[in-house]
């Protein structure tokens, strides 16, 4: 059976050409958002060229690039959302408030893991604050330092519900990544998702 037979990496193969030129601007403008993506983006790249090159992918690594691709995807839809509607696809006007567009990642990143933990993702300070940076980006207020001490207060208020240590997706695969010998942040620090 030819790599590509199997339906995931057909989609995946059919999702980069769709993304392409997204995928590149955010890379050649030095985009937080891809910085902030790139280890799953990296660890799928490396997945699919094992299997283009019909090298073993044992069911671990398939289990790996499902649950990625899945999380790309969902991340890429939300992402594009801003950036061709609200933005125009205009990478500077963007960039200004890829911060605040990583903050939306984060709290959809934390609900769906509550939910995935049977925790009611329903917190109204969670909430209030979404819709709180969705009015910013879309009104442009660059009202950053406060949006920042909303988004710590926020925090510590659903973490203290949590009844575990909270690791995100982009965490874990910065860990596989490392494990595959899959340097991506050789010359920056770049701290994903533990502290704002």
């Amino acid at each position: 059976m030819w790599p590509l037979d199997n339906l995931i990496y057909k989609d995946y193969a059919s999702w980069k050409i769709e993304n392409h030129e997204v995928i590149e601007t955010f890379k050649t403008n030095h985009s937080i958002i891809y910085e902030r993506l790139e280890p799953v983006y990296a660890v799928l790249e490396y997945i699919f060229d094992l299997a283009v090159n019909h090298e073993e992918v044992d069911e671990d690594l398939e289990t790996i690039f499902h649950v990625g691709f899945n999380y790309l995807n969902a991340q890429f839809d939300i992402i594009k959302i801003y950036f061709e509607t609200l933005f125009q696809s205009k990478c500077d006007d963007f960039s200004i408030y890829s911060n605040l567009i990583l903050y939306l990642l984060f709290i959809f990143d934390i609900k769906s893991d509550l939910e995935n933990n049977k925790i009611d993702s329903n917190i109204s300070e969670l909430n209030e604050l979404e819709t709180l940076i969705e009015n910013m980006i879309m009104e442009r207020s660059e009202s950053f330092d406060y949006i920042n001490d909303k988004m710590n207060e926020t925090l510590k208020i659903v973490y203290a519900k949590m009844n575990y240590e909270y690791v995100s997706i982009i965490d874990i695969f910065v860990e596989i990544a490392e494990n595959l010998n899959l340097f991506i942040f050789e010359d920056d620090e770049i701290i994903l998702g533990d502290d704002f």
